[in-house]
């Protein structure tokens, strides 16, 4: 196959040009993977762009579920969630069996604080895929803004055998826990999170404050005083200090 723009000689099959990477075969792949170069590239033309070709693929084939799901990426990415919603489930319909899309739609439902099917597509990715963490600490994060603390804890513990490095979800575990008034559980989560990231005051004001909740006034002062050492404006940990202090 001869490329129209340096003229050079490529093997039949190809794509793309092995000399300039001009685009040989206007198909739905090739249009994709100029898209996903466009979006990677960002600004608002490396967007423009990456929408056009999307757009000139979906045109090609309307039922692709790739390019359903990297449109519905580029709209989550813009903040039109409903839009992307609407993609991401063209890609399900497609190819009903790809826990990335379900977790993708969970994400925008979650953003829309449409938990209960925010919390049905997450679940969805994780018995597509019972090795993918993510979705397993989304889906705990849902329960616990829904109030059903018992089963974030046990997504949020799940995560936590798989990846013990897994900063963030020892924070929401830490409130899970405080929230049942598992104190004890509670700082152990929080103590392993401060080790992780020790730069986070979020972190150590939780944890000051299950210590204060424990009755461990001096470690509370501790972590209170660090958590205002990271963040000079941390109203909440300079009032319960005072109150320690008294």
């Amino acid at each position: 196959m001869i490329c129209e723009k340096c003229k050079t000689e490529n093997v039949e099959d190809s794509k793309f040009c092995r000399e300039c990477g001009a685009v040989l075969k206007q198909d739905t792949e090739a249009h994709i993977v100029r898209a996903l170069l466009y979006r990677r590239r960002g600004g608002g033309s490396g967007l423009g762009n990456a929408f056009s070709e999307l757009t000139s693929a979906l045109k090609i084939e309307p039922k692709n579920a790739e390019a359903n799901y990297h449109m519905g990426k580029l709209m989550y990415d813009n903040a039109f969630l409903e839009d992307a919603i609407e993609f991401y489930k063209r890609a399900i319909d497609a190819e009903p069996g790809w826990a990335d899309a379900h977790f993708a739609t969970g994400l925008a439902y979650y953003r829309l604080c449409r938990i209960d099917e925010a919390i049905d597509c997450l679940e969805k990715a994780i018995i597509l895929n019972p090795e993918y963490i993510t979705p397993c600490y989304y889906a705990g994060v849902a329960y616990y803004h829904k109030g059903a603390v018992d089963k974030a804890i046990a997504r949020f513990e799940k995560v936590i055998q798989r990846d013990p490095k897994f900063a963030m979800v020892y924070y929401h575990l830490g409130r899970a826990y405080t929230k049942k008034n598992m104190i004890d559980k509670a700082i152990e989560a929080l103590e392993k999170l401060v080790a992780i990231s020790p730069a986070d005051s979020d972190a150590f004001f939780h944890l000051g404050f299950s210590y204060w909740k424990k009755g461990e006034d001096e470690k509370a002062m501790w972590a209170l005083q660090k958590a205002i050492d990271l963040n000079p404006e941390d109203e909440s940990s300079k009032s319960i200090l005072k109150q320690l202090i008294r």
